[in-house]
């Protein structure tokens, strides 16, 4: 028997593969990819998360030190500060390294195998695959579900995902590019419905391109493509879009008895880009802090795991749910009202004010949304768009929000 099941190995699941593996418990990872961290995403983390999760210098692309926003009528704004804000990376290697920094630790991995079957009961819990070799079973004191967004695996355990429109659509291309130096976001309905696309450069020569969108995305990656290479910003597609599922909110409950649920399968990335790897590998080594006292302790009810939802929420819960209302009020916002925002908000009053002071970071976005929104300058002109803008800002910057 092993003393945790860890079921995906994403960056959540690999951390707490590594960190449990280190205290010298028996664990076991499946994935039904036969390449760890292979999965869509811009790979981009921030500064305070490559020093708490340092990645190989040979896995970063660039450091950035701001990025350049482009309005719907196409008027370009830098943003930038004076010190790295974050880095581009490679993310599977990075993922990657994290996997076998759990292997070096002692962790099993099994990839390729798909879960067929959960049972969780007073003896442990049993997990059935099926794979190249066939039907396996494999048993635990401890499942910890790794397995990204919109998982199957929380059903089988008792547990249910969010509301139907708790998660946005990604799409992400690779192209060529010459001479691209900074992230550009494109904002504008046309780009992504009340959200925003970008322009990531990776290193040798290519770049990722992307839209991201509560809304339904008709054709609006297709037109973003064209548009950058009718503009000479970018050469040829050399890897087509494809699609994948951002959460906007976290499970209602991520433990069960003998369960754990981190990452993306538990909503935990930030509404407001969808950037899940810092949240995720934070997540991670919380789960396994709290596993690790449970088999200590020899218990492994609901009542004993709750532990684990208690410190992410500690930790990031406010940042879920200010994002969360930040992304509703952007939401709500015409282009034209857009387009006056961002022109004061890049201002270099602004900027200053805001931008250079320690509010800022990539990794944490609750201080410098609040004071935004609250900036004699910002508010005043937020609140002039209507009844219903105005509504949701109250509801934004509400005590306890």
């Amino acid at each position: 028997m092993y003393d945790a099941i860890v079921a995906g190995a994403g960056p959540a699941g690999n951390l707490a593969a590594f960190r449990l593996s280190a205290m010298g418990h028996r664990v076991v990872v499946l994935d039904r990819r036969h390449v760890i961290g292979d999965k869509l995403c811009t790979g981009i983390i921030g500064a305070e998360c490559a020093r708490r999760f340092p990645p190989d210098q040979a896995h970063i692309h660039r450091e950035t030190c701001g990025a350049t926003f482009v309005s719907p009528s196409g008027k370009r704004y830098p943003i930038t500060r004076s010190e790295p804000q974050a880095f581009v990376i490679d993310r599977v290697a990075y993922v990657d390294s994290v996997a076998r920094d759990a292997i070096g630790a002692g962790a099993t991995y099994k990839l390729g195998v798909e879960v067929t079957g959960i049972d969780v009961s007073g003896q442990g819990v049993v997990v059935q695959t099926s794979g190249e070799s066939g039907q396996e079973r494999h048993q635990a004191q401890v499942l910890v579900i790794a397995s990204g967004f919109g998982s199957n695996l929380l059903s089988k355990v008792g547990l249910r995902a969010g509301g139907p429109r708790d998660y946005m659509l990604g799409s992400q291309a690779e192209v060529a590019v010459e001479g691209l130096k900074d992230t550009e976001v494109y904002l504008g309905q046309e780009v992504a419905p009340g959200s925003f696309g970008w322009l990531v450069p990776n290193g040798n020569s290519r770049a990722l391109v992307g839209v991201v969108s509560r809304g339904k995305l008709n054709g609006h990656m297709g037109r973003l493509l064209s548009s950058l290479q009718r503009d000479g910003r970018i050469g040829r597609v050399t890897k087509e879009p494809t699609r994948w599922g951002i959460p906007l909110k976290p499970l209602p409950k991520t433990y069960a008895d003998r369960v754990l649920v981190v990452g993306d399968a538990a909503g935990l990335a930030k509404p407001t880009t969808g950037g899940g790897i810092y949240y995720a590998l934070l997540s991670g080594e919380m789960a396994a802090e709290t596993v690790d006292d449970a088999l200590s302790a020899e218990d492994y009810s609901a009542r004993r795991l709750k532990r684990y939802e208690r410190k992410w929420r500690a930790t990031f819960g406010r940042e879920l749910r200010v994002g969360y209302y930040a992304r509703v009020l952007y939401e709500a916002m015409g282009d034209a009202q857009i387009e006056r925002l961002l022109d004061r908000f890049a201002s270099r009053e602004v900027q200053d004010e805001l931008l250079n002071s320690g509010d800022f970071s990539f990794d944490w976005h609750s201080r410098v949304i609040l004071k935004s929104v609250s900036h004699k300058d910002l508010r005043p002109l937020i609140t002039s768009f209507g009844p219903i803008v105005t509504g949701l800002l109250l509801r934004l910057i509400r005590p306890g929000s």
